[in-house]
């Protein structure tokens, strides 16, 4: 069974004009058997009556005429009495059977009597005595179609004994017949034009509204906010005060939906200015092109709560990389970065020592948001050939690889993450690298999203990736990363952000 059959056997509306219709079947069934057995009854009751009536009527009026068996006057007022009562069939037979006259003369009629016939003569014969009881008959009524064979002895004028048989019908109860078969039908009919009439009207009454009101929903429900219920609301009963209850429902929500869509576009307008003020703060590469940096920056919403800086000492030949990420999404977390952004390169201006630099940072950050927020974040700084230090305030473990190797070297945090304390002292940890080594950076919404064959990304799928790519450049590497997490991820929870950069000669 397909789905418009499943639906259309659901529907309120099949399910009630299914059983209206059965119910009304059975109505009009009910009344007709009713109606048809008591006139039924009636008939019979009545062809009765006039049979024994007619009979004795008859049996009164002939007994009279004195018949010769002869076709002679007495036989024409015999046939033409027997006439008054609708009665032009009949034969007049002997006890042995013999018709010795029958009307009409020629054409069908009875050409000779019956055993059953013959058998009831012996019950209406006159008495031994001779003496003829004038009211003893026999009528057999054939109730099927109520027609009835008439037996009735009758005295010739010689004194012999004969039998009348006639069989006819009674025109009054035929035509009542045809009548109740009329009526029964008129019954019917009304019945059939009534329930019709009746289920147009509930129709029009309910189920035309009903079926608007569920467009309507259905439009609303597809997104048409503009879709209402339209009928006249005159009836004022409890489906107009439905529909007038739908359409100021509608009014309603189209009218939230309106100003909630105004506010989400403010909304993202300022997230739009903010985002922009936001990528103001993120460095330029003009001026680290020998560390050939690959880059990924890809916020989760307009702003983000991952930051990144580069900081250079040309007298000093100091290099630094930041990469921080803050607690929180959207506008909280970017609020935060801002500060940190801010803060870290005022610091920078004034002091050149990244350990310095952290542990102030990390003070500000606790000072001025009062422990609400934190960040963690990861310093990288060349500042003499052959070495590389570290500062990990609780960031994702960053790393070195030897290209020429595949060997990996993780740089776990020394540290909490930054705000967590304004007295919390951070470390510098120096790692030997080569010239060409790789050093991988990221924050955790590259290796925390979640992938749809189950679990996380993984920091170890990350690091297959980039093994598996070491002979490309760094932003290739990166770009590889990202396709391999855009396959792979179910939904994005975080910011990501991953930076490779190189060791220079």
């Amino acid at each position: 069974m397909n789905k418009s059959k499943i639906k259309t056997t659901n529907s309120l509306r099949f399910k009630i004009g299914l059983f209206y219709s059965l119910l009304a079947l059975l109505n009009i069934i009910f009344f007709t058997v009713m109606i048809f057995e008591n006139q039924s009854d009636l008939l019979l009751k009545n062809f009765q009556f006039q049979s024994e009536n007619l009979a004795n009527t008859i049996l009164a009026d002939i007994q009279t005429i004195g018949l010769s068996g002869a076709k002679d006057e007495t036989y024409d007022v015999f046939r033409k009495t027997l006439k008054l009562y609708e009665i032009g069939k009949f034969s007049i037979f002997e006890a042995d059977g013999k018709i010795i006259l029958s009307e009409p003369e020629s054409g069908p009629g009875m050409k000779e009597i019956t055993e059953s016939v013959l058998k009831k003569t012996k019950e209406v014969s006159s008495d031994k005595e001779g003496n003829l009881f004038k009211a003893r008959y026999s009528l057999d009524l054939n109730e099927s179609d109520f027609t009835v064979d008439f037996l009735l002895p009758v005295r010739l004028s010689d004194s012999r004994e004969v039998f009348l048989f006639t069989h006819f019908n009674i025109s009054s109860i035929q035509d009542r017949l045809k009548q109740l078969y009329i009526q029964v039908g008129y019954a019917v009919l009304w019945g059939v034009v009534f329930h019709i009439i009746f289920a147009i009207l509930v129709y029009r009454a309910i189920f035309k509204r009903v079926g608007s009101l569920e467009v309507a929903s259905k439009g609303m429900a597809t997104g048409n906010l503009q879709s209402r219920v339209d009928w006249s609301f005159k009836s004022n009963d409890e489906l107009d005060s439905l529909g007038k209850s739908f359409n100021l429902m509608a009014d309603e929500i189209q009218n939230k939906v309106t100003t909630i869509t105004k506010l989400n576009e403010e909304i993202n307008q300022e997230l739009q200015i903010g985002k922009e003020v936001q990528e103001l703060f993120l460095p330029s590469v003009k001026k680290f092109k020998k560390f050939n940096i690959g880059k990924l920056y890809r916020p989760m919403r307009e702003v983000s709560g991952d930051l990144y800086q580069y900081f250079q000492i040309p007298e000093k030949d100091f290099y630094g990389f930041f990469l921080a990420d803050a607690s929180g999404h959207g506008v909280s977390a970017a609020l935060v970065t801002v500060v940190m952004a801010m803060s870290l390169q005022a610091i920078m201006k004034e002091n050149h020592s990244a350990i310095q630099a952290i542990n102030q940072l990390g003070e500000v950050i606790a000072n001025r948001l009062q422990a609400s927020f934190f960040a963690t974040g990861v310093f990288v700084v060349f500042e003499e050939p052959g070495v590389v230090k570290f500062v990990n305030a609780g960031h994702n473990a960053p790393f070195i690889v030897r290209p020429s190797t595949k060997e990996i070297t993780y740089i776990d945090s020394s540290g909490p993450p930054l705000g967590m304390g304004d007295d919390i002292q951070y470390s510098l940890d120096s790692f030997p690298v080569l010239p060409g080594d790789k050093i991988v950076l990221y924050t955790d919404g590259v290796v925390e999203t979640p992938i749809r064959e189950g679990g996380l990304f993984g920091l170890e799928r990350f690091t297959e990736v980039v093994l598996e790519n070491i002979h490309l450049s760094n932003g290739e590497i990166v770009e590889k990363a990202m396709a391999l997490l855009e396959d792979k991820h179910e939904e994005y929870k975080d910011d990501v952000t991953m930076i490779i950069l190189d060791v220079p000669e």
